[in-house]
Parts: C-alpha cells; structure tokens; sequence
C-alpha cells in the first residue's frame, strides 16, 4: 500500500526502448498491448486460435515477469505505430507501472488474448478482480490495434481497436477463445 501511495507523490520511472522488427504491411500487422509491471494488470497472448497456459513458452507476456512488479519502474517497447486515441496508452499518459509493448504479428492469422487486472480498493474496500475471458481475432494486413482490459459496469472484456495515424478508432469483433488441448500450443511468429 505504501508503494501505491508513493505512486501518486514520486511516479516510477518509465523507460521506454525502440525498436524495428521487420514489418512487411503485405503480410503482417502491429498490436500495442497495455499492460503494468505491477500485479494490477496482465496480458499474454498465443499465435493460435486457442489459450495455452501462461506458463506455455509461446505465450507472449506483456511485461517483464514477476520479478519487475518489485522494480519500480516499467519497461515499454515501441516500434513506430501511430499514437493511441487513448492517453493511457501513449508512453506520456502512462500511470503507475503501466506499460506498452507493440508488436508485429502476422496477418490473416489468429491471436488470442487473455487480459487480467486487480485493483487495491482501500483497507475496508478490498482487492477487485478482473478477468476477461480470452478472445480470439486475426489481424489484417497493414493495420494497427490497441489492445487493453476496458472495465465498466462491473464488467470487464478485452477491448481490440482498430487504430490510424489519422484519428481512426475503430472497435474490432472478436471471438471467444477455448482453453488449448494439453500439448497443443501457439506458433512463435510473433515478433517485437
């Protein structure tokens, strides 16, 4: 709890890396994905159409593990997609641990997606829970997503936005996603 006050009198440290993955727009796609180095947000996503365990070594993690949620400080990585519509996903609206990861993932195939948060209420309050159930979408060619948990209502799912340079912001249908068979897991095409 002290650590979340400090929070709001001395904000963590947010580095940011920039990158360039090959990015062919003919074939692949880019995905920004919020996350935190803290225990209150989490995101892991397969090359599949199903949701491997997060322990799977094909799982994408959207943060630095367990051991960052002692650092404080977050790690984003950058790779030249437009600005997000959404401040809290620009690397100068982050609060908190939050972080951005952008990737290239390959088009016309499916992602899957599982997003998580908790939420420290206050010592009478309590911690609140959300997990959204995973979802599946396939990337078009030369577009760019944001990718983040939207929370309203008591609700929460994992929110796929079709983003542009331009203002564009789109919402993106996506599917519900099963748990994989044992043994099966996701393609490792997914670069960042």
């Amino acid at each position: 709890m002290l650590l979340s006050a400090c929070a709001y009198v001395i904000p963590p440290h947010h580095y940011v890396d920039v990158e360039t993955p090959t990015y062919d727009p003919t074939v692949s796609a880019r995905m920004r994905v919020l996350s935190s180095n803290g225990p209150d947000k989490s995101a892991t996503f397969w090359q599949s159409n199903c949701a491997g365990s997060i322990f799977d070594p094909e799982a994408v993690k959207g943060n630095d593990g367990f051991v960052a949620a002692w650092k404080y400080s977050s790690r984003s990585v950058v790779i030249g997609m437009p600005p997000s519509p959404r401040e809290a996903m620009r690397v100068d609206g982050l609060f908190g641990k939050d972080l951005i990861r952008e990737y290239v993932v390959p088009a016309g195939k499916p992602i899957t997606l599982l997003l998580s948060m908790s939420t420290y209420m206050g010592q009478y309050g309590g911690t609140t829970y959300c997990n959204a159930p995973p979802v599946t979408f396939s990337p078009v060619a030369g577009q760019d997503y944001d990718v983040f948990l939207d929370y309203e209502r008591r609700t929460c799912r994992t929110a796929i936005r079709r983003i542009g340079k331009d203002g564009l912001d789109e919402p993106v249908t996506a599917t519900s996603a099963m748990k994989c068979p044992v043994g099966v897991q996701g393609n490792s095409e997914v670069a960042q």
